[in-house]
């Protein structure tokens, strides 16, 4: 399954994000198309749009490198060893018959 994943084409990782991010996309690209028919004033409704959504992305993709960085760094601590005769508090209860 992760085959096909990998054989995907250039064109079609570039078409997934443009669905993925339709509504932004419609933001940016909205307001220019009224912007170049109307009135230049609707470029900067779009330049609004394109530094919000800058600005998310700057954002998104920090946290996602935090969170990696946190995860590598939870893989390189050693694990805890358990002790042999640790028995929960139900198992300590029951009785053998």
């Amino acid at each position: 399954m992760n085959v096909a994943r990998e054989q995907r084409t250039r064109l079609e990782q570039a078409m997934e994000w443009a669905v993925w991010h339709f509504g932004e996309l419609a933001g940016v690209f909205g307001p220019l198309v009224l912007a170049v028919v109307f009135t230049p004033w609707f470029a900067l409704v779009s330049a609004v749009v394109a530094v919000g959504w800058a600005v998310h992305e700057v954002r998104d993709h920090r946290e996602q490198a935090r969170l990696r960085a946190g995860t590598a760094e939870r893989k390189q601590l050693p694990a805890t060893p358990a002790a042999d005769d640790e028995t929960t508090e139900h198992q300590s209860r029951e009785v053998t018959r």
